[in-house]
């Protein structure tokens, strides 16, 4: 049912509707998950091949990134796939109808080289989804530090590589390496910031660390190495991927980074100041951390951290063997519960994403796997499906739900490719073929997609990065934050999604809170589910964010009158103190 921008206390529009099979009021019976692999009826047909000149040979068979993104804003996602060197990448455009038609080359992206791991954000505040891309170098020719790529999406169907000019092609100097990336808005200046890992050094002796690097986002289009900043917080590791996402609850997003031989990190970020944070947090228990996934799996409100490793029989001493799951009880301080949840067991484990597969309202794990070349157990190991049981314990349940993937898998994202409403996921093979699995769960609940329109607010991330969602039906509330979802190599597709199984199914969600980095709150009543929901966020001289410039918004300017450190919504022109002249922005934007 359509939304005033009254009720939602701010400006929502709806851009699209689509039912999951039932009616409201519906009651629904406990759902078995079930995927198909449904890559060749769509056209996501992709092939990694590694090219070992190009990658190192101790490297190679680590590669295999993927990203999801809306590259031509038609509100359906696209695909972009690393192919390896030996094959070119691939952008997969949807075209509307939940098929794929592969327009590399006439985007300009199809250039055949080492590529890496991949991540998607619109770096320059410009409208458009950009990709960031680490790579080994060029086809068939030894591998070469500074090959990164990031390219800038020119709103008119191609990519530019404008990575040397931005000022983020290299991580490393004498031996190339660069895994996973992240952005994020680390200093809440409302641009977005990146963090790449690496998995070697830059002088090639095979220590992890050096590689490691930090990039402020200098708003200009470029960026600034500010790794100086973390002191020694990632020297010596061993980087795979990293994410940025706020565990507090400060609106300050932590810096977590899934690494290996035992060097993961946990670093909390003090107000734009990040620190390592690891041992005092109870994390960093993980001996191989590959991969990850952050998510509120008990939906108590707190974010929890999900590790992927590799499962032995004898860890090293004074580590766990496994998965870890660290069970977020608030001020930075976790419990690893893996074993106990059952979730600690995913053989050689890479990329994993959280999501409400059958919209029971609880988070349910996917973790890739595989290492052939590492012979027993994790040769063709089967990948997993953990469904979360809503007790604090997950069942595995991959083989009955139709995960048939049993191969050296590595990257792991999420997408609504045909928007029916539920999660579908892409998976990436190395040296073998994508696999796409559609989402045929039925008798399933309600649910509601969420994505950000900031661009009436300078001041906030693109696509609404870094923003806490808490949608609340009948007393029970859900938690979700936009971060691209960075799991292994891959970034999902940049929305927040929710599943309700209400008895009978609530046709309306109660209330939608929307915690935006600016330290405001917007409230959506009464919001219908069973649709795609665009929330245009409030413009700066909102400072309620209410949906309207009023007597309010005056009252808390002058109730913050003063110094107004980030981050202060008050602080309408966002110079760091609360003065006359935001009093005169907020009266110049009355009504």
């Amino acid at each position: 049912m359509p939304i005033s921008s009254s009720e939602l206390g701010l400006a929502a529009r709806q851009i699209g509707l689509a039912l999951a099979g039932l009616s409201a009021g519906q009651a629904i019976s406990t759902a078995a998950v079930t995927v198909t692999n449904a890559g060749d009826d769509v056209g996501l047909i992709a092939v990694h091949v590694a090219d070992f000149q190009c990658i190192p040979i101790g490297q190679s068979w680590m590669t295999g990134g993927l990203a999801v993104g809306d590259f031509n804003r038609d509100s359906w996602p696209d695909v972009f796939v690393l192919g390896g060197g030996d094959s070119p990448d691939k952008l997969y455009m949807n075209d509307g109808h939940g098929a794929f038609v592969d327009q590399a080359l006439a985007w300009g992206v199809a250039e055949p080289h080492g590529g890496c791991g991949a991540a998607v954000a619109d770096f320059d505040n410009d409208g458009w989804q950009d990709i960031y891309v680490t790579s080994f170098g060029n086809a068939n020719q030894p591998s070469q530090p500074g090959q990164h790529r990031l390219y800038r999406n020119t709103g008119r169907n191609s990519f530019m590589n404008v990575a040397v000019q931005a000022g983020v092609n290299q991580t490393t100097v004498d031996v190339a390496s660069g895994f996973g990336s992240a952005f994020g808005d680390y200093d809440l200046d409302g641009d977005l910031d990146l963090f790449v890992a690496a998995w070697k050094d830059n002088a090639g002796a095979g220590n992890g660390g050096a590689g490691n690097r930090l990039f402020r986002n200098n708003g200009d289009g470029t960026f600034t190495d500010v790794t100086v900043l973390l002191g020694n917080a990632t020297v010596g590791v061993w980087g795979f991927q990293p994410a940025f996402v706020d565990m507090n609850g400060d609106l300050f997003p932590e810096l977590l980074v899934a690494a290996d031989f035992g060097t993961s990190r946990y670093l909390v970020n003090n107000n734009g100041t990040l620190s390592n944070f690891t041992v005092p947090s109870g994390t960093g228990l993980d001996e191989n951390g590959m991969g990850q996934t952050v998510g509120d799996v008990d939906n108590d409100g707190l974010l929890d951290w999900y590790v992927t490793s590799i499962h032995l029989t004898r860890p090293p001493l004074g580590f766990n063997s496994g998965n870890m799951l660290y069970m977020n009880q608030g001020n930075h301080s976790f419990d690893e519960t893996s074993v106990e949840s059952g979730v600690n067991d995913g053989g050689w484990g890479w990329g994993t994403v959280a999501v409400d597969l059958d919209h029971d309202g609880w988070l349910d794990l996917i973790e890739v796997n595989g290492r052939a070349a590492a012979g027993g157990k994790w040769n063709n190991e089967p990948e997993y499906l953990f469904h979360n049981d809503g007790d604090g314990t997950f069942t595995e349940i991959g083989a009955a739900a139709g995960l048939d993937l049993a191969g050296d898998a590595r990257a792991i994202a999420l997408l609504d490719a045909d928007h029916d409403g539920d999660q579908d996921f892409v998976i990436s093979v190395f040296n073998g073929p994508l696999r796409y699995y559609r989402n045929d769960t039925t008798s399933i609940g309600a649910w509601i997609t969420i994505n950000f329109d900031t661009g009436a607010n300078p001041f906030l991330p693109a696509d609404g990065y870094g923003t806490r969602i808490i949608a609340t039906i009948d007393g029970q509330s859900q938690t979700r934050y936009i971060s691209g979802s960075p799991s292994y190599l891959a970034t999902s597709e940049l929305v927040a999604h929710f599943g309700f199984s209400a008895v009978p199914i609530a046709d309306t969600i109660d209330t939608i809170e929307i915690h935006w980095t600016r330290g405001n709150v917007s409230v959506l009543q009464h919001v219908a589910v069973n649709q795609f929901l665009t929330i245009e966020a409030p413009i700066p001289a909102d400072v309620t964010a209410d949906g309207s410039v009023n007597v309010a918004d005056l009252l808390a300017v002058i109730s913050d009158w003063g110094s107004c450190p980030a981050p202060c919504a008050s602080d309408v022109n966002n110079d760091a103190t609360v003065n006359v002249a935001d009093l005169l922005l907020v009266i110049g934007n009355w009504g």
